[in-house]
């Protein structure tokens, strides 16, 4: 598929990239993987190959989404519905959890993938929320475990 408007090449500097659509390898954490028809833009001069930005972010979104696939875990819609049905802000639930700040933020934007061990905390937080209590409990003593080794050091 061919765009009959051509672009200045970001290598060669002439105008003479064309868009075409074509198959893209690229990895995420080490992880292949083949996107069958990406967008980008083709130079007819020097051979260069290149993505607008916007292209890029839906190059990478597309890669992330295969990813999650091949590895089995929730898609960030899932992720809503899990800590939403529990009753969960995204802060309590990276308290519970033990994450940084920002993280299910990322988890629930599709911009980064949770881990599988992380995964499997959230399926079981939703089959069995009784978990939820045994991760504050657990968060709580760790705390104190903490506060305790502290005192003892001073």
């Amino acid at each position: 598929m061919m765009d009959r408007k051509n672009i200045v090449c970001e290598v060669c500097s002439l105008e003479s990239a064309e868009k075409v659509s074509e198959s893209f390898r690229a990895s995420y954490d080490q992880i292949p993987v083949v996107l069958p028809s990406v967008e980008m833009y083709s130079c007819s001069q020097c051979g260069e190959k290149f993505f607008t930005p916007e292209q890029a972010k839906h190059v990478a979104k597309a890669v992330r989404v295969v990813v999650r696939q091949q590895l089995g875990l929730l898609p960030p819609e899932r992720i809503i519905e899990i800590r939403r049905a529990r009753g969960l802000s995204q802060e309590r639930l990276e308290a519970l959890l033990g994450l940084g700040s920002k993280v299910v933020t990322r988890w629930e934007t599709g911009r980064v993938l949770q881990t599988k061990q992380a995964d499997d905390l959230l399926r079981l937080i939703e089959k069995v929320p009784v978990v939820i209590d045994v991760l504050r409990e657990i968060r709580e003593e760790s705390g104190r475990s903490r506060a305790s080794n502290r005192s003892a050091v001073v």
